[in-house]
């Protein structure tokens, strides 16, 4: 299977290309990507690429990954949702939407385009969820409608409504502290509340008890920062269980406890009012029933 990418046109003019497959495709480090292209592996254009050579934007990178094996994912989405312009997908727990490390088939995407039957091959998602992060997943067909649905996500205007089962009892009300990375020796990918980060404004809207170290909590993210709910609740004492992380350790749960229940949005083409929704799935469920006989 062939893996191709075009250069996207912010890239600076000759940028080594050891320096873009490098920076950009992390899953394999500059000396891999060096022997890849030694071994033929990599076109430019069409056209055998060497390791020395540089890129441009709208050049067409190709790459022969070979036979290998994908890390393990759960393909069981479901479509909840669909007219003829959008999807609503209602995502596992675990299953990435877009493209990541060695998973390049098994991600939301991929399968909707090529594997799904009948296939999307236009699909777009207008927004994310992290891996671990079960729900609702909108999808535009065409990428009028994503322009047009992104629109809202990026002003705020998507009403989103998160289920979570966290450790303690957090009182219902707002939380308000800016997000941003964390700088090394974090993980890389690791946010947290950082002076000067972004603004992030988060509605603990209903707290359920269950048994006596846990509850089920509904929140409405009004901004979208990366990890915005998990680093908000942890930042308050009250992380997500499974949250390996932002949480404290030591909770049997396969992932974070954290379920996309709703979205709700004007529709981009009809301009109704469009609401999505997905049921707390399986794992959630054993797990809001287990805790609550504690």
């Amino acid at each position: 299977m062939i893996f191709s990418s075009t250069v996207p046109t912010g890239t600076r003019k000759n940028t080594a290309l050891l320096d873009y497959l490098s920076g950009r495709f992390t899953y394999h480090g500059r000396d891999k990507w060096e022997g890849l292209a030694a071994q033929g592996r990599i076109t430019v254009n069409g056209l055998a690429a060497r390791a020395c050579e540089t890129v441009a934007p709208g050049d067409m990178i190709a790459y022969d990954p070979g036979e290998f094996e994908e890390p393990a994912a759960d393909l069981s989405y479901r479509i909840v949702f669909e007219d003829e312009w959008l999807l609503g997908i209602d995502k596992p727990g675990n299953l990435l939407v877009h493209r990541a490390g060695r998973s390049f088939r098994n991600n939301l995407m991929y399968q909707l385009r090529y594997v799904h039957a009948p296939p999307y091959p236009a699909a777009h998602a207008a927004h994310r969820l992290d891996r671990g992060t079960s729900g609702v997943v909108c999808v535009a067909k065409n990428v009028e409608v994503l322009t047009a649905l992104g629109r809202q996500f990026a002003e705020g205007k998507v009403d989103k409504t998160y289920l979570a089962v966290v450790r303690g009892a957090p009182e219902a009300r707002e939380l308000n502290f800016p997000v941003g990375k964390i700088s090394e020796p974090a993980p890389s990918c690791r946010h947290g509340v950082v002076q000067g980060g972004k603004a992030a404004r988060t509605l603990i809207t209903g707290v359920q008890r269950l048994g006596h170290q846990h509850s089920l909590v509904t929140v409405r993210p009004l901004t979208g920062r990366t990890h915005q709910i998990r680093v908000h609740l942890a930042a308050i004492g009250a992380p997500i269980v499974g949250d390996r992380l932002y949480g404290e350790g030591g909770e049997q749960f396969s992932r974070h406890a954290l379920h996309c229940a709703s979205l709700s949005f004007v529709h981009p083409v009809t301009g109704h009012e469009c609401r999505i929704e997905a049921e707390t799935p399986g794992d959630m469920n054993e797990l809001i029933a287990s805790l609550s006989k504690q």
